[in-house]
């Protein structure tokens, strides 16, 4: 079984993607968010930053444990799996990327783009 970009958002709450087998029976579901963290700039200035995080990545492969409390991988769509958290993690890293990103992310995602204005990417904001 083979899946599809279906359609990538930018929205309040982080960027969601969607993946459709070739099928329509099974679909895959890639979550990112913001994570803020501290780090030290060169003259040694505490710093606030953020970063993008992969919150989930799921699909026919992902299932619920017994007690209902777990996520677990079930065994089958290795493959599937494999192809499509591995291109979730491409993506991840272009939206970390502070120049380049968007001309790979733009060769790379073939579905739908909605909201990703002119602001997200690192390399169209104005110089400060």
């Amino acid at each position: 079984m083979r899946f599809k970009q279906q359609v990538i958002l930018k929205h309040d709450h982080g960027i969601t993607a969607q993946w459709v087998s070739d099928d329509w029976s099974w679909m895959a579901v890639a979550t990112y968010f913001q994570l803020e963290q501290e780090g030290t700039d060169v003259d040694g200035n505490t710093v606030t930053y953020k970063k993008w995080v992969l919150g989930n990545c799921s699909g026919p492969w992902t299932g619920v444990s017994e007690d209902g409390k777990n996520l677990t991988i079930i065994p089958g769509f290795e493959n599937e799996r494999n192809n499509v958290s591995g291109e979730a993690n491409v993506y991840l890293s272009l939206f970390n990327a502070y120049t380049g990103g968007k001309n790979a992310f733009n060769n790379m995602w073939k579905g739908p783009q909605i909201g990703f204005d002119n602001d997200f990417w690192p390399e169209d904001k104005p110089e400060e």
